[in-house]
């Protein structure tokens, strides 16, 4: 087994990268499903965890691409294949990430069409219980 240890610390470092950008990803989740991903200090944390991320994907695509990393994944082709499902497992969270933020985002376009819209109605409940629907002019009216 030792002497594998002078050919393998390009992969393994790629490895140990990979398992940190995995867990760079999945902190950037929790604070996408936080109830403050998207504002106030959920903002920061996203920024914070962008760049470090940004960063790890940066230095893995490096690592990836030098001469020794390419020959340790021929000489060690088994090593090669974990290293390379870890990488696609990367690929999966940010997707998921990327997804959860899309849906944000839209949602919160559609909050602000749905506030710049001036011909909507607007439901109120009255004391009995019922909608009473406004249109917006009708509610400037009775201010």
């Amino acid at each position: 087994m030792t002497h594998h240890s002078t050919t393998t610390p390009s992969l393994e470092t790629l490895e140990d990268l990979c398992t940190r950008i995995c867990r760079t990803l999945d902190r950037e989740h929790s604070v996408l499903r936080g109830s403050n991903g998207l504002v106030g200090q959920g903002v920061g944390d996203l920024e914070e965890i962008h760049e470090e991320k940004s960063e790890q994907i940066e230095r893995l695509e490096t690592l990836a691409k030098s001469p020794e990393a390419t020959d340790e994944a021929r000489a060690h082709p088994e090593r090669a294949q974990h290293l390379r499902e870890k990488i696609e497992r990367c690929k999966q969270l940010q997707y998921r990430n990327h997804q959860v933020f899309s849906r944000i985002v839209a949602a919160q376009r559609r909050i602000i069409t749905a506030l710049r819209s001036s011909d909507d109605d607007i439901s109120i409940y009255d004391r009995a219980g019922r909608t009473r629907d406004y249109g917006i002019g009708r509610l400037g009216d009775r201010a």
